[in-house]
């Protein structure tokens, strides 16, 4: 048995946790991930990623990668319902202007377009993670595939683990400054640590039909997101994966009547299919089937000494608002640069009590909000598939549109980041007027704003993972102020083109900064008077 030492030791690499590699490279911190399976998910499991990720992925530099990769996904839009899949699409006429896309839903809607430089994008999780793993692996992460991590262990110093290559059976043991878990809905690392949950628990349970079917001609022009069947006995919903030949099928069964998943051959289950299509004679062949529990479950913290948890290991939610994926991999932003900061001694420990204050309400948030949005067969509820209809987006985000809590719900679902961090503030922050909404409080992502005529450089592009110091007018006073501290904070001086709209985002005046902590959040704001006093060390605290 070898030993060897790692900062940081991620277990699972699926989505969220090849989502920490990459931000932990960012940071300049090498980290060792170990995933139990052969490579990363055969399964179409999310099918899309938000704007607040996409804005990630975007200072990862792989956001036009993920983009290209889902683009055949990207006309499925809008949810029906009906007897059969037939049946539902005879209803739908074809679009005589083409697909709708999700970001055309957006063009034009001047409401989003002023907070953020990013769309959604449409992406399964089988063709997002070779992208995030192709990414990780050129900048020289050591990902460990076919290797399960079967024992761990942490005290004061560290977190020890033992490894098992599961080609091999070599064993090794490894010390880490910190352990990520990101071993998803059934995390062993949660179960072990036996941390209290909050939620309604298993809501449904389903067969994930992963199948090959040639209705690439049927839906043309009318491709759809999701089709709700329901036939009696064919109780799911059919979910595009390319609008071609790739469909999966989510097919209710009981095992509280005696059911398993074994009762559901191959055979079976494509005279279901054929039955729930409509289509008796198309060619069907079942390429993988996953059971799974629609559950909705939420951990009371998401620390435990050394020891982190990420994604469904820490949240497990239903799929309805698409929010699952997405708050795993927000999680690791957040958590990877505060790990990073105390690891290089730029921060107390005590910053990392932060990742549970920030993270655990969001993810408590989205779940228990995704279970508001199942019925008691655990299919999308009639009033979210009234939102979800090709154009009703565009109608409901409308300014003059009457609904304001429906257009709020909405921009929840698109990942407009409009929540609030409970920072804690060092120092008062001046004053804005009580009229007006401002962004860039304290605790608030970084208000968008283009810094160049072509419109193709975000004040959410600067940071990358760095401290920011957005200044309005001289640096001088505030460069002068950083130059005391061993952390490097850039200074990004605002030139005078943007001075206006960034007064009318921010209420920021001359002489005015913004630091910006290394996620894009805004950790405080100040006079140029207070220059001096920046309180860089008490934010690290």
């Amino acid at each position: 048995m070898t030993t060897q030492h790692v900062p940081v030791l991620i277990a699972g690499g699926g989505i969220t946790g090849l989502s920490a590699a990459l931000f932990l490279l960012q940071q300049g911190i090498r980290p060792l991930l170990v995933e139990r399976h052969r490579g990363t998910s055969i399964h179409p499991r999310s099918r899309g990623f938000d704007i607040r990720t996409m804005e990630l992925f975007r200072e990862l530099g792989v956001s036009e990668a993920l983009r290209e990769a889902g683009k055949a996904l990207g006309p499925a839009w809008g949810v029906l319902r009906a007897d059969t899949l037939a049946a539902a699409l005879k209803d739908v006429q074809p679009r005589k202007d083409g697909a709708i896309t999700y970001p055309s839903q957006l063009k034009g809607l001047e409401s989003l377009a002023v907070l953020t430089p990013e769309t959604g994008a449409r992406c399964t999780q089988d063709l997002a993670e070779p992208v995030l793993r192709a990414a990780a692996e050129e900048q020289r992460a050591d990902l460990r595939f076919y290797t399960e991590m079967i024992s761990f262990s942490q005290d004061d110093q560290g977190v020890t683990a033992v490894l098992q290559d599961r080609e091999t059976g070599n064993r090794t043991t490894v010390t880490a400054d910190y352990l990520i878990a990101a071993d998803g809905a059934g995390s062993r690392v949660r179960q072990q640590l036996q941390l209290p949950v909050t939620g309604p628990g298993v809501l449904a349970h389903f067969l994930n039909v992963n199948f090959e079917a040639d209705m690439a001609e049927l839906v043309r022009n009318r491709e759809f997101s999701l089709c709700i069947i329901d036939t009696p006995g064919l109780t799911g919903f059919v979910s595009a994966i390319n609008n071609s030949d790739r469909w999966v099928y989510q097919l209710r069964y009981y095992p509280d009547r005696g059911e398993q998943a074994e009762d559901y051959p191959d055979e079976r289950l494509i005279t279901m299919l054929h039955a729930a299509l409509g289509m008796p004679a198309l060619p069907i062949r079942i390429l993988s089937v996953l059971p799974w529990e629609m559950t909705v479950r939420v951990t009371d913290t998401m620390q435990s000494g050394r020891i982190f948890l990420a994604g469904d290991a820490a949240h497990v939610m239903t799929p309805y608002g698409g929010k699952g994926a997405n708050t795993g991999i927000q999680d690791a932003q957040n958590l990877a640069w505060k790990i990073a900061a105390v690891i290089k001694k730029q921060a107390a420990p005590s910053l990392l009590h932060s990742y549970t204050a920030e993270r655990q309400p969001i993810g408590l948030f989205n779940a228990m909000r995704s279970a508001t949005l199942a019925d008691e067969d655990g299919i999308l509820k009639d009033k979210e598939i009234m939102l979800r209809q090709p154009g009703g987006l565009l109608k409901t985000l409308k300014e003059d549109e009457p609904d304001k809590e429906a257009a709020q719900n909405i921009r929840t679902l698109i990942g407009i980041p409009d929540y609030q961090y409970p920072v804690t503030v060092p120092a008062e922050c001046p004053p804005l007027p009580a009229d007006k909404v401002f962004y860039g409080l304290p605790g608030t992502r970084v208000p968008h704003l283009w810094l160049d005529e072509a419109r193709t450089v975000s004040t959410l592009d600067i940071p990358k993972g760095r401290f920011t110091l957005f200044v309005h007018g001289d640096a001088g006073p505030w460069q002068a102020a950083l130059d005391k501290y061993d952390i490097f904070v850039q200074v990004f001086p605002l030139l005078s083109h943007t001075m206006p709209a960034w007064e009318e985002a921010t209420g920021a005046a001359p002489g005015d900064a913004l630091l910006v902590r290394p996620d894009g959040f805004v950790a405080w704001r100040g006079k140029v008077a207070a220059a001096a006093e920046l309180p860089l060390t008490a934010l690290l605290s």
